[in-house]
């Protein structure tokens, strides 16, 4: 019994890695070409969601990430009424800066935290010219 819970307990753990990699696989392939421009504020909440469902992430980080998920949406419907909200998007990588320093999330998570920065970072300074 003992050693089919240790099977089933291994089995598990080897799933979810799996699917952990196929998302950072398929997060890969999203920002492969330049598409991924139009739908930067999509391609970034999906991200904050993916590390927000991580076991580890504590509550208050868990809670920031639904509050960047949300300023996202926000900022993504005042795009969409011709309004660009620089101090609202300054928020969001203030906040998003922190989650990305945030030690008790994985390196990767981490890693594609700092990814979504240098990309809302260049879209901060370069918004006038992306097509939305």
């Amino acid at each position: 019994m003992r050693k089919f819970l240790w099977t089933a307990v291994a089995v598990s753990c080897l799933a979810g890695s799996l699917f952990a990699q196929d998302w950072y696989h398929e997060r890969e392939q999203r920002f492969h070409n330049e598409q991924w421009r139009h739908h930067l504020f999509a391609q970034v909440r999906e991200d904050l969601s993916h590390v927000n469902s991580a076991a580890w992430a504590a509550e208050r980080e868990k809670h920031r990430l639904a509050r960047t998920r949300q300023e996202l949406t926000d900022l993504q419907v005042k795009l969409e009424q011709g309004r660009f909200d620089r101090d609202e998007l300054n928020d969001v990588i203030d906040s998003l800066q922190k989650s990305a320093d945030d030690q008790r999330l994985s390196p990767r998570d981490r890693e594609v935290l700092a990814d979504d920065l240098n990309r809302l970072r260049d879209y901060r300074e370069h918004h006038e010219h992306w097509n939305h």
